[in-house]
């Protein structure tokens, strides 16, 4: 019992009791506090892409994620800083009951917090580097176990308040909230601008956000306010192959809001491949349906519709989503389907391909 009340009397473990400074020399729970330290920044530059880039934050790939992880290393050099000088904690080590401070138990001065955050980064994560950082990661471990106090804590007091059991599950829990805070963001991004009734304008807004967020590029090509397409203004001379041409969008007008949407295609003895029309066909589906009230925040409905599209490919379909009925009526010959291409048949003469899209309340 004795041997247990100086291991945790103030947070002080065996080996630094005497001339050396307090050190905390549990590894896992200072590594768990740093991890969570770092999904909090994450979220800040996370919610930043989202709301102000419009990102769709769970479609990154693995350059765009390397540089969401660098930005977040960037956030932490500059704000654990000041957060220690302003708390002597963190919310990680908040959690676990962690603090630091000057020797005389001042808080860190900004400067000092930077310089023991920068010595974290370097010679404790190696800067995130895959491979390195694991390296370095196992020698601070080894620190650790050994008793041995880290370098970038040679000249300050860190403390730990107990390794009570109720701790773990507050950090569980706080860790499920950050992830539930993750998913509120990505589901938030799923509503579109303009909601309720809508007109034109709004309609072709809200299709351009979830081009962006769906990361559908018209290359040349836009739609502009009056639901047109037209080529983006550019100094550089692009050279652009399309299989289509751009779906011209229709529009029933009701007391000056948007009820219904339609395209129509057909084409006679094109001589090249058509691919299908599934993007134009979703992107203003969303832009139509998202606006409705019976749209949430977490909402299923783009998956459905989505699935609808997808599923059916080539090939007619009817139904019915936020009060909104869809009709897809394809019609061709000619033809060979290859997926979501057809490709003129080596051995007809003629070909022909008809493809009528509506939607209304």
């Amino acid at each position: 019992m004795l041997i247990k009340e100086i291991e945790n009397l103030s947070g002080v473990d065996r080996a630094n009791m005497g001339d050396k400074l307090p050190q905390v020399l549990h590894p896992w729970r200072r590594y768990l506090a740093r991890a969570f330290d770092e999904v909090i920044y994450m979220i800040f530059w996370v919610t930043f892409l989202a709301f102000v880039f419009h990102v769709n934050v769970l479609d990154r790939n693995n350059a765009e994620k390397f540089l969401d992880g660098f930005i977040t290393t960037i956030m932490m050099l500059f704000l654990e800083p000041l957060l220690l000088h302003l708390f002597g904690t963190t919310p990680g080590k908040a959690i676990f009951g962690l603090r630091i401070e000057n020797p005389d138990g001042r808080r860190l001065s900004y400067i000092e917090g930077l310089e023991r955050t920068w010595g974290v980064l370097s010679r404790g994560m190696g800067f995130n580097i895959p491979i390195y950082n694991i390296i370095r990661l196992l020698k601070s471990y080894n620190l650790c176990k050994e008793n041995e106090t880290q370098p970038w804590d040679e000249s300050i007091s860190y403390t730990i308040k107990d390794t009570k059991w109720y701790r773990g599950v507050i950090y569980i829990g706080a860790s499920l909230a950050t992830f539930a805070v993750l998913f509120t963001i990505s589901s938030a991004q799923q509503l579109p601008p303009n909601k309720g009734d809508i007109n034109v304008a709004e309609f072709v807004e809200n299709h351009n956000y979830y081009a962006k967020l769906y990361k559908i590029d018209f290359s040349n090509e836009y739609l502009d306010e009056d639901g047109k397409w037209v080529e983006k203004e550019t100094d550089k001379t692009i050279i652009y192959i399309s299989l289509n041409e751009k779906p011209e969008y229709n529009f029933t007008i009701e007391n000056g809001y948007v009820t219904g949407v339609s395209f129509e295609i057909e084409m006679k003895n094109h001589d090249y491949m058509i691919s299908s029309y599934d993007k134009h066909m979703f992107l203003a589906s969303l832009a139509f349906a998202g606006a409705q009230n019976e749209m949430g925040l977490f909402s299923k409905i783009p998956k459905r519709i989505a699935d609808n599209i997808a599923n059916n490919i080539f090939n007619d379909y009817n139904f019915v989503e936020n009060g909104i009925t869809f009709d897809c009526d394809i019609e061709y010959s000619g033809y060979t389907k290859i997926t979501n291409i057809l490709a003129p048949s080596e051995n007809a003469k003629e070909n022909y391909f008809s493809l009528k899209f509506f939607m209304k309340k």
